[in-house]
């Protein structure tokens, strides 16, 4: 085994990660399941870079990370705006599908809409696609062969800490900002103890790292309040909508029941 290669071996899943971005950006699969598929792939490879996060030349992961948190957060509203369909149609079983079929409807209207001008901009996200290709090629230049195991683990320890700090700040303030902040650490830890049998030798365990079913598990619940507090959101930016007021209600009690 060369001596360095967790690094190289985080280097080779950084290089597939980036490949299943422009994988999805540029598929033949509906344009949904297309940005969903790229972000996910997006949060993998920033969780993988945050492994490597030390700043330092020749190692900086900082340009590459940049560039792919502006492509994710470019692509969220087309998801932010299909996950609010899938969840009003879920608040609507739990609570009254009559009441919630126009919202559905509306936020499909929506949805569209954004889909089309997304696309007007940027036919087929083939920019988006070349912006990450640039961003992977970059990547592929760090030498990844300098980087330790042991660089590796201080980087899933500070991912860590960042978690438990989240959480104490989420327990004192316990709004929808530093729950979603929660949420994304929450979520990125998940994704690198999950990476962490790739990248060390012989696909060993980390001792001591969280568990992922248990990472896995406060991310959703996490995630599913998030996903109220944007439906909660669009309702009230949502032209012609009735009964907003109700519906807001039943927004409110689902949620104070899932806490």
């Amino acid at each position: 085994m060369p001596r360095h290669s967790n690094g190289q071996a985080l280097g080779k899943l950084v290089n597939a990660e980036c490949r299943a971005i422009m994988q999805a950006l540029l598929g033949r699969k509906a344009v949904h399941t297309r940005v969903h598929e790229a972000r996910k792939a997006i949060r993998r490879t920033r969780a993988l870079l945050a492994l490597a996060e030390d700043g330092d030349a020749p190692f900086d992961i900082g340009p590459a990370d940049r560039i792919l948190q502006r492509v994710g957060d470019g692509l969220s509203r087309l998801r932010d705006a299909h996950a609010a369909i899938e969840t009003a149609r879920e608040v609507g079983k739990q609570t009254s599908p009559k009441l919630w079929r126009p919202v559905v409807e509306a936020l499909r209207e929506r949805s569209a809409v954004l889909v089309a001008q997304e696309l007007q901009l940027d036919p087929g996200f083939m920019r988006r696609a070349a912006t990450v290709e640039g961003a992977q090629h970059y990547l592929d230049q760090l030498p990844w062969a300098e980087l330790t195991g042991k660089q590796v683990r201080e980087g899933l320890q500070r991912q860590r800490q960042r978690v438990e700090r989240a959480a104490r700040r989420a327990g004192k303030h316990p709004d929808a900002e530093h729950l979603h902040r929660w949420r994304r650490k929450v979520r990125r830890l998940r994704m690198q103890v999950e990476a962490m049998p790739k990248i060390r030798s012989g696909g060993a365990k980390t001792p001591g790292a969280p568990k992922s079913k248990a990472l896995h598990k406060l991310s959703d619940a996490l995630g599913r309040e998030q996903d109220l507090h944007v439906l909660d959101r669009l309702l009230r930016r949502l032209p012609e909508i009735e009964h907003r007021k109700q519906l807001r209600e039943a927004l409110a009690e689902l949620s104070a029941s899932r806490e």
